[in-house]
């Protein structure tokens, strides 16, 4: 699935439609590392390194749209996720305050009994999302960082 979500997100930049990548994800352990297994995909695929930005504290969802916001400064959002993850995603980020639009990645390969546990996940996801809609959890935050757009004139 991380596969498609990061070969969507290479097309909306080659597209043109993303002028820089967020790669958000956990690294909590140091054998389990996210955005630094995303972003040396997208650097293979000739993604300049200039426009991969990595953020290691995404712990989940509310976390790295969040940190997105407050730490890259962002304000417009292109989400790429999976289909099931997508609603949850969006609401999140409009419910920041966000510009957010979704793409979806392929998950047509993934066979009906393995989607059937995302989506038992998700359903409880969601619940939490309203939650932390209601009452916003503090994620771990920190200074300001560049990103690509803070560079344009």
């Amino acid at each position: 699935m991380l596969l498609e979500r990061l070969k969507t997100a290479l097309y909306l930049f080659q597209s043109g439609k993303a002028p820089w990548i967020l790669v958000s994800g956990d690294n909590r352990s140091i054998y389990y590392n996210e955005p630094q297994a995303m972003r040396r995909w997208l650097l293979k695929q000739d993604v300049p390194p200039t426009h991969v930005i990595s953020d290691y504290a995404g712990r989940r969802t509310y976390d790295s749209l969040k940190r997105a916001q407050r730490v890259f400064g962002i304000r417009r959002i292109i989400v790429v996720t999976s289909d099931f993850h997508m609603a949850r995603a969006l609401f999140l980020a409009r419910s920041m305050g966000m510009e957010a639009w979704g793409v979806t990645a392929n998950t047509r390969d993934i066979p009906w009994y393995g989607r059937m546990g995302f989506w038992f996940r998700e359903w409880i996801a969601r619940h939490v999302a309203v939650w932390d809609s209601w009452f916003p959890p503090t994620p771990v935050l920190g200074p300001r960082e560049p990103t690509p757009e803070d560079y344009l004139p």
